[in-house]
Order: structure tokens, then sequence, then C-alpha cells
């Protein structure tokens, strides 16, 4: 013993009163069956509108990202469109470049023209345009369209001898088929 006198007064210290108050059961009896039955009402109630707030959640978020692929399928849709109007003028630079004399006054001129034309193909091809590889390459009926055959036995039978109009994919849907001439086996 320290040699420290306590009193007694009977009364239990203030600490040791509230420490054994917390919780008690008798006082959960305490409280009438009607507060308890409304208190898991708003349980309820309180989990159903969270389950409400979270599925309001879910439905935004889906449709946030609906709007994102509409808007970007519109786009794709909106490029391919314009694209498909820029062909003809790829098609011409091929022409005139395949038509034109290399003389030496036009070298300077040509060599514009080539410039310009590798230009716009760079900037297509950003864009997702790619040519069809054709010529030398088998028949595909759903890249290229035969509108010419020719009899020969000195390549396979259905092989591409001549791209008389490129064709076009524009990210990864085709945009134009490639117009050939296809080898036929002489028989």
């Amino acid at each position: 013993m320290t040699g420290r006198k306590t009193h007694h007064t009977g009364k239990k210290p203030d600490h040791e009163k509230n420490v054994k108050d917390q919780g008690r059961p008798e006082e959960m009896a305490e409280i009438p069956r009607s507060e308890l039955e409304e208190l898991r009402k708003q349980a309820v109630a309180n989990s159903e509108y969270h389950e409400k707030m979270l599925r309001t959640m879910a439905d935004m978020e889906n449709l946030r990202k609906r709007i994102d692929r509409e808007k970007k399928e519109y786009i794709d849709y909106a490029n391919q469109e314009l694209i498909g109007d820029l062909l003809p003028v790829l098609d011409n630079f091929d022409r005139a470049l395949q038509s034109a004399e290399r003389t030496p006054q036009a070298i300077p001129y040509l060599q514009g023209v080539e410039m310009i034309y590798k230009q716009l193909e760079e900037i297509l091809k950003k864009q997702g345009l790619e040519e069809i590889k054709a010529l030398g390459e088998p028949f595909d009926p759903h890249l290229h369209e035969a509108v010419q055959t020719e009899e020969t036995d000195r390549y396979p039978d259905n092989t591409i001898l001549e791209v008389i109009l490129k064709g076009y994919i524009f990210r990864g849907k085709l945009l134009r088929p490639a117009v050939v001439k296809v080898a036929n086996k002489v028989s």
C-alpha cells in the first residue's frame, strides 16, 4: 500500500459511472418499440436511396460513354464522307502525274505537283485512309472490283494484272474497292 488514504463515500467515481452507463442492455429496453421500428424503417429507406443513387450514377456513366461513342462515330462518319469526296482529287493527281510529259522544262512543275500529292496522301493517311494493295495480289471480291479480264498463262488465275482505279479503306471500313483487271488461265 502506498500510505494514501481514500474516503469511501458510497458513490462511484464519475469515470466508472460513465463507462458502466454506456451500452447497457437495460437502456435498449427503455427505447419504445415504435421508435425502434421507425429507426429500422429509416435505415431501410436510406439503404434504398443509396441503391437508387448508385444506380443513377451508373446510368449517368453509361450515358456519358454512349454519348462519347456516338460522338466519335459521328466524327468518323463525317470524316469518311469528306475523305470520300477527296478521292477523285487523288485520282486526278495520279492521272496528271502519269500522263505528264517528262521534259526538262516540266520537271520542276512535276516535282511541285508530286510534293503536293504526297502531302495530301500523308494527311489522309493520318486520318485513317489506307490504299488497298492490289497489283500482283490475288483477286478478293471484298476489296476489288474486276471490270476486265485477260487470258494469260504467265500469271496464276485470278491474279490482278492492272489497277485501273485505286481502292481505299478508311479506319477498317471499305471506302471504295480497287477497280482492276484480272488474269484468267488460258484454257
